[in-house]
């Protein structure tokens, strides 16, 4: 082989090598600061068509679907590789739901912020069961209360069973929820035991003894 075909093949190589440098595509082991794990060290040699594993720091999610970015010519893709999560405020509440036979403490607001409490109070003599807070929770009223009823009993209920107040000359009286009353029976009547002379007012409902 002559001295000119020789300079003609290593031309030929270097042109050849010089391609081939041109399209080696090698993407940055430098780590995204939107990254909490990353997959290339920084030794690694990450070329075109190569991938690597992520993960996106808190406040941050992935733009793949499996968490892989891939090197192109144009670098890591997906860009951007991790995106901002939006940041969610919790909604207020409007005017908080009535209470029946109670009411709230202070004067009702058009619009309450997200963990304000209003505080409810029931009529006179009824017992409130739960409460007494409704707290606004994102948009929603959270909290359970009512009002138990207070018992009346009259002369009127008391003379169709024959019976009086024991302890008391009142001709009415209103027996909070829970409360016991004692009853007796008048002159020349004895009780017939069916129920008991001494009764419970359960949320406005009172069972009344009997005698003949």
């Amino acid at each position: 082989m002559t001295s000119f075909h020789l300079f003609t093949f290593f031309i030929l190589w270097l042109n050849m090598n010089e391609s081939l440098q041109q399209d080696e595509v090698i993407c940055s082991s430098q780590r995204d600061p939107n990254l909490y794990s990353w997959g290339v060290y920084w030794y690694d040699q990450k070329r075109l068509g190569d991938s690597a594993y992520y993960r996106c720091r808190n406040g941050y999610q992935s733009t793949s679907t499996n968490n892989q970015a891939t090197c192109t010519r144009d670098g890591w893709t997906p860009k951007p590789l991790c995106r901002a999560t939006a940041v969610h405020f919790p909604e207020g509440c409007g005017i908080p739901p009535p209470l029946a036979d109670g009411d709230t403490k202070e004067t009702v607001q058009i619009q309450y912020r997200h963990n304000e409490k209003v505080e409810y109070l029931c009529q006179n003599l009824y017992q409130m069961e739960g409460g007494p807070f409704r707290t606004c929770k994102n948009g929603e009223w959270i909290g359970q209360m009512r009002c138990l009823k207070p018992c009346t009993v009259d002369e009127d209920v008391m003379g169709i069973h024959n019976i009086r107040f024991k302890f008391s000359n009142e001709k009415k009286l209103y027996v909070p929820h829970n409360d016991v009353i004692d009853f007796s029976c008048i002159y020349g009547t004895r009780p017939v035991y069916t129920v008991g002379m001494r009764q419970t007012c359960i949320d406005g409902v009172m069972n009344f003894p009997t005698c003949v």
